[in-house]
């Protein structure tokens, strides 16, 4: 008998624990009565991208649509290096860190060079910023190269699978129209009780699949939540975090409107920033 599953993009429904939605709450207000919840604001990792000879920070708009719709929330641009983190964490009330085309530099976990495009602006944001938001009770999301960041920023490795038989079944079919690309790509088994299982109420989801970069070593501050039949770590939780603090190796941004268990994973981190910002008010 095969194991339950869900599609990424066409999964049966998976609701979201009680409580883990975005706020629909009022606080004490003035004179006038209650006034709405302050809405949460996410730190939304970019990067300098130059267009027309004119230097931006960029972001995919998929992130941003999926924390303001779905996770309820408003987004700040940050970009690295930034010096002046330590001085700004505590005005956010979450933390996203979403995939990029370029991947983590390999001496960031002590392995030798290797090619491949790197933004060290990037790295130097990411490996700052994680530890630091964890620390200081964040809710934090990784999607795509946000888990891998997240891993080496607490000691662990990664391992490149371009030019291998496992990195072909990891990446997406570049002739396929962009929609595509996002659409489920294979299976993935998630950790009995663990967030993400609590999360989607599914034992296995499909997910897509957009990588050329995956775990090696696990960090030992990490929990695996998710992963392959061919033993790619998909997802991982930071043990002992005050607040949400989850990573995926997919892309749940794409279809995060749509798709049940993108929903649930957006609904679930927006409510944790949704609590931390009330309790800040």
């Amino acid at each position: 008998m095969s194991t339950p599953h869900t599609d990424l993009h066409t999964g049966a429904t998976g609701a979201a624990p009680s409580g883990t939605g975005p706020a629909a709450r009022t606080a004490p207000g003035g004179r006038s009565g209650a006034r709405p919840a302050r809405k949460p604001l996410v730190a939304l990792a970019c990067v300098t991208e130059t267009f027309d000879g004119v230097p931006y920070a960029a972001v995919r708009q998929a992130y941003v649509s999926a924390l303001e719709d779905v996770a309820g929330c408003a987004v700040a641009l940050i970009q690295g290096p930034a010096p002046w983190l330590p001085d700004v964490l505590d005005r956010f009330d979450a933390v996203v860190l979403g995939g990029h085309e370029s991947n983590v530099d390999p001496r960031h976990y002590g392995a030798p060079p290797a090619p491949g495009p790197r933004v060290a602006e990037r790295d130097t944001l990411a490996l700052d910023l994680l530890p630091r938001a964890v620390d200081a009770g964040l809710p934090v999301l990784g999607i795509c190269r946000g888990l891998q960041e997240l891993n080496v920023a607490y000691g662990g490795t990664l391992r490149d699978l371009s030019g291998t038989a496992l990195g072909d079944a990891h990446r997406e079919d570049l002739t396929l129209p962009r929609d595509a690309q996002y659409l489920p790509r294979h299976p993935v088994t998630l950790t009995p009780d663990g967030l993400l299982h609590r999360l989607t109420g599914h034992p296995t989801v499909t997910v897509n699949s957009l990588h050329q970069q995956a775990i090696d070593r696990l960090a030992p501050r990490l929990r695996t939540e998710a992963a392959t039949a061919d033993g790619v770590i998909e997802a991982v939780s930071v043990t002992g975090a005050d607040a949400f603090a989850l990573a995926v190796q997919w892309h749940p941004e794409w279809y995060a409107a749509s798709d049940s268990v993108s929903k649930s994973l957006f609904t679930a981190f927006g409510g944790a920033a949704a609590r931390r910002a009330e309790a800040r008010a």
